[in-house]
This record gives C-alpha cells, sequence and structure tokens, in this order.
C-alpha cells in the first residue's frame, strides 16, 4: 500500500458561477465562463483557498473552472496546471435546458437518469457515467503519485466530484445525486481513502 507521505494531499474544490447555474441550466461539457458573480464569488473565496498552503493547481480544462483556478493560482503565486481528465460529464441533448423542465417531461428520460443515472444513457452522450468515472479516478490517481508531499488544489465540476466522492466512499452510482456537493469551498480527501483510491481497478 502506498505510503501517504508519497502522495500529493488533495483538495478539491467546485468552480465559481457561470450564467447558466443561475439559470438552474444543465450546463455539462458547454464551455461557459464564469458571469460577474462567479468571479466576485472566486474572490471572495480567497481567504478559505490562502490557508491551506497550496503548491499548485490542477484545473478542468473548461473556462468555468480554468477563470475560477486562474483568480486562485494569481493570487497564491502558483503553478497552474490544465487538466481534461477533470472535465465535467456530457449532458449531451440536456445541455442548456433547465433543470425543472427536464424532470417535468414526460417525454424525456431525464427523471429516470437523475433517481439512476446508471439505468440509461445520456442522449447524444459522449460517455457513460461508469466512463466517466474510470476517467476521473484515473485523474485523481496520477495526480496524487505524480506530486508526492504536494498540496494541491484542483478545480472541477459538481458531477464529476460527486461520481468521485461516491467512489471514495464505496457508494454505487446510483446514489450519485444525493452526493452532490454545490459548495465551492475546497474539501481535501483524507489520505486513507487516497490510499484505497489507488487499489481501484475500473
Amino acid at each position: 500500500m502506498q505510503k501517504a507521505d508519497d502522495l500529493a494531499r488533495i483538495y478539491l474544490a467546485r468552480h465559481c458561477k457561470t450564467k447558466w447555474n443561475l439559470e438552474n441550466r444543465l450546463i455539462g461539457t458547454t464551455d461557459l465562463p464564469l458571469c460577474e458573480e462567479g468571479i466576485e464569488e472566486a474572490k471572495a473565496n480567497l481567504p478559505r483557498i490562502e490557508k491551506l498552503g497550496i503548491d499548485r493547481i490542477i484545473s478542468s480544462n473548461l473556462k468555468r473552472a480554468y477563470q475560477t483556478a486562474k483568480i486562485y493560482a494569481e493570487h497564491l503565486k502558483v503553478p497552474l496546471h490544465i487538466c481534461s481528465g477533470l472535465r465535467e460529464i456530457d449532458h449531451g441533448s440536456w445541455n442548456g435546458q433547465k433543470l425543472q423542465e427536464l424532470l417535468n417531461d414526460s417525454q424525456s428520460n431525464f427523471k429516470k437518469w437523475f433517481d439512476d443515472p446508471t439505468s440509461i444513457s445520456i442522449p447524444d452522450g459522449t460517455e457513460t457515467i461508469l466512463s466517466a468515472q474510470k476517467r476521473i479516478v484515473e485523474t485523481i490517481k496520477k495526480i496524487a503519485l505524480k506530486y508526492p508531499g504536494e498540496t494541491i488544489l484542483v478545480v472541477m465540476h459538481k458531477h464529476i466530484r460527486s461520481i468521485l466522492r461516491c467512489t471514495l466512499l464505496n457508494l454505487e452510482l446510483k446514489h450519485f445525486r444525493e452526493n452532490i456537493d454545490e459548495s465551492i469551498e475546497p474539501v481535501e480527501i483524507p489520505k486513507e481513502q487516497l490510499r484505497k483510491l489507488l487499489e481501484i481497478k475500473l
């Protein structure tokens, strides 16, 4: 088993707000920038980030995450890296639609996916929930091993973070919805969970 000191210390943080977040629309892989409220939100989060002793920041390649990470990195004066493995899941033909409208649409399979994302594939999506799980697990493994002893802030998205959280807690992915965290506050992955993650084969 990998020793804790041989691994990076990893904090996960969600990106700040976009216009579609304010409108409660599914964003997925749609590449939206932060809105003004999101920019101010990131700046307001800096005092929390400062306390963590961050050595470098790794961000999803999507604009909303990168812009959030850039605000943090420039303030902390630490390196910023881009990693496409941290991108959000693709909501396919549901991208841009309002959550409540999708839930109320009897002609859509969204409610079925919403209740259990393993039950169906996303229409016109580019990967299954299981493929996304494999992607994020392998990405976090690589980060943990590549930067031993460093403290890393990973800026990502709420759905892909929920998939990772289910994996860390050994929960079935049908519990994905109840493990979504809307907060932008950084949360550390406990070293014990990180060590167990390294042993997972998907």
